[in-house]
């Protein structure tokens, strides 16, 4: 999940407030200062921090409901949380500037190495996916092998990538190659410029004169996820000098602490509209607000989970579903499904989407890197090993080892695994009986209707 460290130290925090019996001002002031630890930790903007914090402790100690109880209270404040969490990622989403039937222009801008070249590659699948006509196009002649860096990029998604490697005008660029490309039929022209910092006037000066002459429906700036702090006064630079609608933010994989996306919003006062996790063309997400700050408070989103389960028409064996539910799986159904959510992306980013928080790490981190090395173990287990793994002791597992050619380390993690699992849908399943929910799941009808769109059972 991005910025997944704020969100393990956010949910600690709202289950240690819900476990408490009376919200008081001890209370609050130590959820404030957890709040601006784990904010601070994750690179946002230290002004920022303190700024939204305190807006929470306002309004927490002043605020009287009615009809008050502990409950109320914790929901209430809970409640700040997330809404001072959605004013820092720009409130509510920018509405899409696209138009159906005519000729749209979107342009990117941010500094150089921000990602916008392979970006601007992936807003074009995801648009072409749309049923619309896309074409890129490339004005950034300061960049050695920009232009055939995009066409390659252009030609992989399957469009057209317009430009002029023996032009140095930029603008002139800007102005010929977007009139080609519309006169080709294109509907949506996206538009790449030069990376540029906020100190190089001349470069923000050339840009704001692109912005002038092609009138561009949206105007997106491209963050790098790993800027950090310096993301605020990169992202104040460029929207003092274009008319920004909407942020995409990029490099969210790996170790980027990503709070200085966060900044960036709140410097440009727009929101983020997709994310970048990976450098694949399908590494890119939409992004919603209201959803993400869900995820990073432990309220999962099964509802896109469910969608990108049915987007890529994942194959999933409904009796397996049932057995897997109720905690009476084997070996080979275990690695069938995880073989096929395989398909729907990352295995950790969907165990996220349904409260992976409270997932053993090992099932995040490598149930998927893990299964080519699973299925030579178990080309290798007979298939009473496999029903009942329990009798895997010493002797089977040598035989195991010798005959797949494996460490016993890979057959004593995939044995821990499946017995995590196991004990988890246990769980999920004893609670679900009782109408109640695991921290960070969801309960009751939501997690019935998932289950039910899974496996149809």
């Amino acid at each position: 999940m991005v910025l997944e460290k704020l969100g393990r130290s956010l949910d600690a925090a709202i289950r240690k407030i819900r476990r408490l019996p009376k919200i008081d001002k001890d209370v609050i002031n130590a959820l404030i200062q957890e709040l601006q630890r784990s904010l601070l930790s994750s690179d946002v903007k230290v002004e920022l921090v303190y700024e939204m914090t305190e807006n929470i402790r306002k309004e927490a100690m002043n605020t009287q409901l009615q009809k008050e109880s502990p409950s109320r209270r914790r929901d209430f404040i809970i409640k700040l949380v997330h809404d001072e969490l959605i004013r820092l990622l720009g409130g509510k989403p920018a509405p899409i500037r696209i138009k159906s039937g005519k000729k749209n222009v979107i342009l990117l801008v941010g500094i150089q190495g921000s990602g916008k070249t392979t970006t601007i590659a992936k807003l074009a699948k995801f648009y072409k996916s749309k049923g619309y006509k896309v074409a890129t196009l490339t004005t950034d002649t300061w960049r050695p092998g920009a232009y055939e860096q995009l066409v390659q990029l252009s030609e992989q998604v399957g469009v057209k990538c317009y430009g002029n490697p023996n032009e140095k005008n930029a603008i002139k660029i800007a102005i010929q190659e977007t009139k080609r490309a519309i006169n080709d039929g294109n509907d949506i022209i996206i538009a790449d410029t030069a990376g540029r910092h906020k100190e190089e006037k001349e470069l923000m000066k050339e840009m704001a004169i692109i912005e002038q002459k092609l009138k561009p429906n949206e105007i997106i700036l491209v963050i790098d996820g790993t800027l950090g702090q310096q993301a605020f006064n990169q992202a104040e630079a460029f929207a003092q000098t274009t008319k920004l609608g909407s942020i995409i933010v990029t490099k969210l994989d790996g170790t980027a602490k990503g709070g200085g996306a966060l900044s960036a919003c709140a410097a440009s006062n727009v929101g983020i509209r997709f994310i970048g996790v990976g450098e694949k063309i399908d590494d890119f997400e939409e992004f919603e607000s209201s959803k993400f700050v869900g995820s990073l408070l432990g309220i999962p989103d099964i509802e896109s989970l469910v969608q990108k389960v049915q987007e890529a028409e994942v194959d999933i064996d409904s009796d397996v579903v049932k057995r897997m539910v109720h905690g009476k799986f084997t070996l080979d159904d275990l690695y069938l499904q995880l073989k096929s959510i395989k398909k729907v992306g990352k295995f950790r980013q969907i165990l996220s989407m349904m409260g992976g928080g409270n997932i053993p790490d090992a099932l995040k981190e490598d149930a998927e890197a893990n299964l080519a090395k699973w299925e030579v173990v178990l080309n290798s287990m007979t298939q009473d090993e496999k029903d009942n793994p329990k009798i895997i002791k010493k002797t089977r597992k040598r035989r195991i080892a010798i005959g797949s050619g494996t460490d016993y380390s890979i057959i004593n993690k995939m044995l821990d695994q499946f017995s995590q699992m196991k004990k988890f849908m246990k769980r999920f399943l004893q609670m679900q009986k009782k109408g109640k929910s695991m921290p960070g799941m969801p309960g009751g009808k939501a997690a019935a209707d998932f289950m039910k769109k899974l496996g149809k059972f």
